[in-house]
């Protein structure tokens, strides 16, 4: 439009210059200036808005001059200018830009009428100017520019309009696309979860037969020979058991469904246990594994996550043992920050190993991931240790420190603060109380193990005949529920997969048929499955407390004698 209003100006110039009042050919000769200044700015920095106000001033001089110098009149010409104001200042501006241009042309219309009265005022068009071609020709351009402007931003108007609803419809079959796409992740992650925990069920069943049963054995004084080759077999089956739940823990930790337990136990207390229990590993290989241990620390209890810090350190001093093959291991632990609230303990692991290079401490935190395939050959191993530490230590709003040398040792150091505990806090009794209380008489328990596997059932038989406990045996839940009518027990041990009636519902009906009964037996899950919301289904189905399958016997048994004081009371 501006190009157009350019050309038309040039050759009004040229008519004007020839014919023509020097009022009007100044005017023309402004509007072809500002015109072309506005063009140079629009061409130059494709900014429309400048040449926006530089039209809209020309188009407001035309109104002012043609009413009070021109014409000394409101003609359809003016009346077109002040529609054309009123158009560009609102379609190409805004809001407050198009009053304000709309009022400044109006504003000599209402000057002129207040000046002249409305009788004696000269409004449109005269029959001298009609006849004249020049003011034709200004007339139809301006209906052109009009009708161009108008036809242009609502052909606009409607496009956008379209896109809009394009958009919409776009938006709309995203949205289905992403809701599929949601559903489908879900299901696979639900697949995903279940299978894992069905192998897990499948994987810790025949598990827990063997490490079960290798501890009765152990536990009935073998032949020395028999001794060495039962170590090594349990060894086996919790260096297993170690390796399934590190690709466990690794895919609650990925989908950020581990979730951290808040109770009481003694720091010191499970420290000397990992180091009892790992220090067979290092004497097996003739390392020498030291423990420095802050004196503070032997009557202070925490709030915490006690199997993440066992999982923490036997991952870093498992580490240390395997990747040593002589000199010695270190685990220090110091107490560096006391309040009344809480405690910080700094950590760590030091070994005289194979070391760990610049280059591969950059990666070696990463899942699955060792610092060569050299090592993963000759040492074996997941890779997925360190990576579970790392994540476990983010957990607990912590980080890990490496120092290593090749050929000269590593040194992992992190620190974990604690909030401290009464105690009373710390209900669990541990393995070590456990081992106090092994004298403790529970012969005179009634108990109901309800378990199918027949391994299973073998080896229950036998641990708890060596605690000289018997018990009734059931195969599936519905025979459980009715022996358990039959007949009062103190404890039911229930697994919860079982053929016929599952352990919930089993649960559910002995809950139900003691209801109104005087007192009630307590229910033990046994359980190898580790889906995310297992641990709720057995508090909603009421069951007292659970057991992970493969269980330490030590823990069952501390289990027992706290279930006998309740129920000797």
């Amino acid at each position: 439009m501006m190009y157009l209003t350019l050309v038309f100006g040039l050759i009004l110039t040229v008519v004007y210059a020839i014919n023509g009042s020097p009022l009007q050919l100044i005017r023309i000769v402004i509007l072809t200036g500002a015109i072309t200044y506005g063009l140079r700015q629009l061409i130059l920095y494709s900014d429309y808005k400048p040449s926006a106000h530089i039209v809209l001033a020309i188009i407001n001089m035309l109104v002012w001059t043609n009413i009070f110098l021109v014409a000394n009149a409101i003609s359809i010409v003016t009346v077109q200018y002040i529609l054309l104001s009123s158009t560009i200042s609102f379609y190409f501006l805004n809001g407050r830009w198009g009053i304000f241009y709309s009022l400044l042309s109006l504003f000599p219309v209402i000057l002129y009428f207040s000046l002249n009265g409305i009788n004696d005022s000269a409004a449109f068009i005269s029959g001298q100017q009609a006849s004249e071609p020049i003011f034709i020709a200004v007339m139809m351009f301006n209906f052109f520019q009009l009708i161009f402007i108008n036809y242009h931003f609502l052909t606009g108007f409607y496009l956008a309009l379209s896109q809009l609803e394009k958009a919409r419809k776009d938006e709309e079959e995203l949205n289905e696309q992403l809701r599929e796409a949601i559903s489908r992740a879900e299901n696979s992650s639900k697949a995903k979860s279940d299978f894992l925990s069905t192998m897990s069920h499948e994987l810790r069943t025949p598990l827990n037969s063997v490490i079960g049963m290798s501890y009765v054995l152990l536990a009935d004084n073998p032949r020395e020979d028999q001794a060495g080759n039962l170590k090594v077999l349990h060894f086996s089956a919790e260096s297993l058991l170690a390796l399934i739940n590190d690709i466990l823990d690794f895919n609650k930790l990925d989908y950020g469904k581990l979730e951290m337990e808040k109770i009481g136990f003694y720091p010191a207390e499970l420290i000397g246990r990992i180091h009892s229990g790992l220090k067979y590993q290092a004497d097996e290989k003739g390392l020498s594994f030291s423990l420095d241990l802050d004196d503070n620390l032997s009557y202070i209890p925490v709030i915490g996550d006690p199997t993440r810090l066992l999982q923490i350190l036997f991952n870093l001093v498992g580490n240390a043992i395997k990747f040593t093959s002589k000199g010695e291991i270190g685990l220090s632990v110091q107490l560096i920050d006391s309040d009344p609230e809480n405690v910080t303990l700094a950590f760590t692991v030091k070994d005289t190993g194979i070391g760990i290079s610049a280059e591969q401490k950059e990666t070696i935190f990463e899942p699955f991931t060792q610092a060569s395939s050299n090592i993963t050959r000759k040492f074996g191993g997941s890779g997925l240790g360190l990576a579970i530490t790392k994540q476990l230590l983010d957990l607990h709003d912590s980080h890990i420190e490496l120092k290593s040398e090749v050929g000269l040792g590593t040194t992992f150091k992190f620190e974990i603060k604690y909030k401290r505990a009464g105690t009373a806090d710390v209900t669990v009794n541990s393995l070590m109380e456990a081992n106090v209380l092994a004298n403790e008489d529970i012969t005179w328990l009634n108990i109901l193990v309800a378990e199918d596997n027949a391994m299973n059932i073998l080896l229950m038989k036998k641990l708890l005949a060596s605690w000289d406990v018997k018990a009734d045996f059931a195969l599936n839940g519905l025979e459980a529920y009715e022996m358990a009518k039959e007949k009062f027990y103190d404890i039911i041990l229930m697994d919860i997969h079982m053929p016929v009636m599952d352990g919930y519902e089993s649960s559910k009906k002995i809950i139900s048929f003691y209801e109104d009964k005087p007192e009630s037996p307590y229910i033990i899950a046994l359980t190898a499955s580790v889906a995310n919301d297992i641990y709720n289904k057995i508090k909603l189905a009421g069951l007292n407390d659970y057991v992970s399958k493969p269980f330490n016997p030590t823990e069952l048994k501390s289990k027992l004698i706290n279930l006998s004081r309740l129920i000797s009371k």
